[in-house]
């Protein structure tokens, strides 16, 4: 009995200590330190992408901080210069403006300090912004995919496209997301014929202007055939907007971007036809990830990460089951 106890207890030591010597080892990326300048918000999309990039700093043992800007280019623009002052190991930046990033990006690159583009990019990508790779989805491609899929539907209803008007929420109509993503939109307009459209200002990223422009418009605009949200708050209260201007399940066709409880809530109720996943946690967490092996490597992907059309209520039920998470 004595001697298995001694053995029993030679084991527990020799298996502690072999955790505890484990637990010691240096992480890869220990002490570097990230920065994400973004132009997101304290909102539910980019509490996801919070969550990707710590998630990835804890798996990596970097430290890594980021920046919600609220829409404010010149805050952006602050906070960029701020993280370049620290001298990080690399900065994942949303590239909302074709010229406002050009020379800021430039002059981190010749000090040293990788910069990436993460979430929104230039319009003509590398060739527009010198950032060394992009993370995130192809913007004109998933709103491309989004309008004909809204469109499809309006024709088996037997809409005429001819009359049909179609209008476009944007939190701020001039950032690239909101310019690339309508011009998905056109192209696809062009295909089916469809000529009349307006894209509406809802007036930045507080919820409740968002949804009082949203419900302004419908109510000015009765001829409105489709609404679209460019950006997620603005596809978040559809569903709200179009019940408090009186409208029923489907007699707007509506549809836009990311996955939020409400916009699938609103899927469910069939206010909403269609919405984009662009799996933004996948952003915060490559762009750690791509940050710390180009400082090992000097890997530079270009990672795309989502503009998956969920049209449907089977769709929902694991994003739902992961979004309290903050992983969708």
């Amino acid at each position: 009995m004595k001697r298995g106890y001694l053995i029993g207890l030679v084991v527990v030591v020799l298996v502690f200590s072999l955790s505890w010597a484990m637990a010691q080892e240096a992480k890869p990326a220990e002490g570097m330190y990230f920065r994400l300048v973004t132009h997101g918000g304290d909102d539910p999309f980019w509490a996801v992408v919070q969550k990707g990039a710590t998630d990835a700093a804890k798996e990596l043992g970097c430290k890594v901080d980021i920046d919600l800007c609220g829409g404010d280019l010149a805050l952006q623009q602050k906070r960029f210069q701020e993280a370049v002052a620290l001298k990080p190991q690399g900065i994942a930046l949303v590239i909302n403006d074709d010229t406002a990033w050009d020379k800021p990006v430039e002059e981190a690159l010749a000090q040293g300090i990788p910069v990436i583009g993460m979430n929104n990019d230039d319009s003509e990508g590398a060739n527009g912004n010198k950032r060394l790779c992009y993370i995130g989805q192809s913007e004109k491609a998933a709103a491309y995919r989004l309008a004909r899929r809204l469109f499809e539907e309006a024709k088996l209803k037997g809409i005429d496209f001819s009359k049909a008007h179609v209008a476009m929420a944007a939190e701020v109509p001039g950032a690239n997301y909101a310019k690339i993503r309508s011009s998905g939109v056109l192209e696809a307009m062009q295909e089916y014929g469809i000529t009349s459209y307006e894209i509406i200002d809802a007036g930045g990223l507080e919820m409740t202007t968002v949804e009082s422009r949203e419900t302004a418009y419908l109510l000015a605009h009765p001829e409105t055939t489709f609404l679209i949200g460019l950006g997620g708050i603005c596809t978040d209260r559809l569903t709200a907007s179009l019940k408090a201007a009186g409208r029923n399940p489907g007699e707007v066709i509506a549809g836009g971007f990311d996955t939020t409880a409400d916009t699938l809530n609103g899927i469910r109720e069939g206010y909403v036809t269609a919405t984009i996943d662009q799996q933004q946690y996948l952003q915060g967490y490559f762009a750690v990830y791509v940050l710390y092996l180009y400082n090992k490597y000097g890997f530079t992907p270009n990672i795309d990460t989502g503009g998956y059309l969920i049209d449907s209520p089977d769709k929902i039920s694991l994003i739902e089951k992961l979004s309290p998470l903050h992983i969708r």
